[in-house]
């Protein structure tokens, strides 16, 4: 009971954050550079509650949550590295985090995926963490994009302002000066969005092949999630409905 509860907490928690993040990104600016610093508090998070050991009857953590652990440790440490760094850092701190922030959410989501395949009761917590998985895919997928824009500038570019970058410099005068954090990454964390719903507006477009590869991902991610949550919560329902029939038979007089 204590486990269920706990996960329970971890669904509501996970939800009110990622749900945060998205309404801090449609502050104006500069207020919505707090939002990619509750990407580092969500990322935490995901490590402390999703390293602890998932089976039942598992007291003990393995190996795999050790790693997973492990994996969420570096990708933190290395995103923050990545949000102080300037022009001249951004790229060797950046190729890291393209490859940890990858590794961890696809973890994470499988990890969450297990504790949603062992609710027996469909709730409103569960919804809401499922609902926070999906929006994880899209926080971690524009959180990819800004992490790629700072280390290939030009990846991503509109298409309705002469093609300009989506990553404004604040201080254009020294920009070698600019701490990645400074920057105005709203605009990616938005096409990271529509390209998880397979939107597709054109105003944003990605150039290079590795922009366009990694968009192409998260567009298939976004239908996948949602397939395999769909089916995962309409068999727990419907097995939750086959029961409650069960213990309640109607009189067939």
């Amino acid at each position: 009971m204590a486990t269920l509860q706990r996960r329970h907490r971890f669904y509501g928690h996970l939800f009110l954050l990622s749900l945060g993040v998205m309404v801090l990104i449609a502050f104006p600016y500069p207020v919505r550079r707090i939002s990619v610093f509750c990407s580092e508090v969500l990322i935490l998070m995901l490590t402390i509650e999703l390293g602890r050991p998932l089976r039942p009857r598992q007291h003990k953590r393995h190996w795999y949550d050790n790693s997973y652990r492990l994996i969420g440790l570096a990708a933190f440490s290395f995103q923050l590295l990545w949000l102080l760094s300037s022009v001249n850092w951004r790229f060797t701190s950046g190729v890291p985090v393209l490859g940890l922030i990858a590794m961890f959410v696809f973890w994470s989501l499988k990890r969450l995926l297990y504790c949603l395949s062992c609710e027996k009761v469909i709730s409103a917590k569960v919804i809401s963490g499922a609902v926070a998985g999906y929006l994880l895919l899209g926080i971690t997928g524009g959180l990819f994009f800004s992490v790629l824009e700072t280390v290939a500038p030009g990846s991503f570019v509109s298409t309705v302002r002469d093609h300009q970058s989506l990553a404004l410099q604040v201080f254009a005068a020294n920009p070698s000066d600019v701490s990645t954090w400074m920057l105005d990454l709203s605009r990616i964390y938005y096409f990271a969005f529509v390209s998880l719903t397979t939107v597709g507006y054109g105003d944003i477009v990605p150039t290079t092949p590795t922009a366009q590869m990694a968009s192409v991902a998260l567009s298939i991610s976004g239908p996948l999630y949602l397939a395999l949550v769909m089916g995962l919560l309409i068999s727990r329902y419907t097995i939750q409905s086959e029961n409650q029939q069960d213990q309640n038979p109607t009189d067939g007089d």
